[in-house]
């Protein structure tokens, strides 16, 4: 089954709101663009399919990365 883009940003806010515990931010965040995918943003890149990429790049942020 086929995760529809509702669910992927669904998926990608609640892995952010994980992260900053602020609902408003990372409704914000999804529209901000983002350096490390080169000035795309978070709704952009689960447009074109990346949605793993994305949650990977969360996740490196809840594991200490910075950067």
């Amino acid at each position: 089954m086929a995760i529809t883009p509702d669910l992927a940003v669904k998926r990608v806010l609640q892995a952010a709101e994980a992260i900053s515990g602020d609902h408003d931010k990372s409704v914000a965040w999804l529209q901000e663009p983002i350096a490390a995918f080169g000035g795309k943003t978070a709704l952009e890149l689960v447009a074109e399919g990346r949605t793993d990429d994305l949650l990977g790049y969360i996740q490196s942020f809840e594991s200490g990365y910075v950067g």
